[in-house]
């Protein structure tokens, strides 16, 4: 059988390029587009050389999760162990996943090409579902790619300035349409910082006399969470009136908060 070393590249580096996408999506990662297209181009020559050398089937293995895992590394920059792995297991999952659609996707390109086909013959399927699938992959590339360089049109960050206790702290929050948190009392909606940041470390050392509690519900549980209302806020030359609350989780994506965007 002959194989067509350009369609096993495209083919490789868009489902491991559609992959990477998908795990930074799902885990809210911030996105390093040179590191996810150097991470998918590895995975697409690791392809072609799969097929090219005559190794046997456990040496293939290795040199495969090996791969995986330098892929990862590169383009997911996670600083903790723990986080390392769960992209790494979710990486596996959605390629997984996207290989068998894709496989689907063959099979049924092979079965309707070859009844439309006037002369058949297996390279003509073969060079038409190839076509197919190039179409197929290069429509899913633009659609990713458009919504990765569109989306700089839209507020996704932004820098601001909490001032606490006569402290300025200067932040970079990640907006968020989903962050629909508000104060019960007041109704003022609540800015999310880390507890380890210099800002969540001086809310925690605040009296409870200062603090507001905030009730919360989502995919993880539910809980109680303290915050304050800080002397002033400055984010885009507006002084929104918001509550400031610290929250556990170690990070957000590389951002020190997540901002609401009702207050942008």
């Amino acid at each position: 059988m002959t194989v067509y070393v350009d369609v096993l590249f495209l083919i490789n580096f868009s489902m491991d390029f559609v992959s990477l996408f998908l795990c930074v999506s799902i885990f809210r990662k911030k996105l390093h587009k040179g590191a996810i297209l150097l991470s998918s181009a590895i995975g697409g020559i690791y392809a072609v050389f799969d097929i090219l050398l005559d190794l046997n089937q456990i040496l293939k293995i290795i040199i495969c999760v090996l791969v995986s895992v330098i892929m990862c590394l590169i383009a997911f920059k996670e600083r903790t162990i723990k986080g390392f792995f769960t992209m790494l297991a979710m990486y596996w999952a959605v390629n997984m996943a996207l290989g068998g659609i894709m496989s689907l996707l063959y099979s049924y390109a092979n079965r309707i090409l070859s009844e439309i086909i006037s002369e058949f013959s297996y390279e003509n399927t073969y060079n038409g579902a190839r076509f197919f699938i190039i179409a197929a992959l290069s429509t899913i590339i633009s659609v990713v790619f458009g919504r990765i360089f569109t989306a700089k049109k839209d507020i996704k960050s932004v820098r601001f300035v909490v001032t606490v206790d006569k402290t300025e702290y200067e932040l970079s929050g990640l907006c968020d349409s989903g962050n629909m948190l508000t104060e019960p009392l007041s109704g003022r909606a609540v800015i999310l910082v880390t507890e380890n940041s210099s800002l969540g470390k001086k809310i925690i050392s605040l009296p409870e006399i200062y603090k507001r509690y905030i009730p919360y519900n989502d995919v993880s549980g539910s809980g109680i969470i303290r915050g304050i209302i800080p002397e002033n806020i400055k984010i885009n030359q507006n002084t929104p009136s918001a509550v400031v609350a610290t929250i556990s989780k170690r990070d957000f994506a590389g951002y020190d908060a997540i901002v609401p965007i009702s207050i942008v």
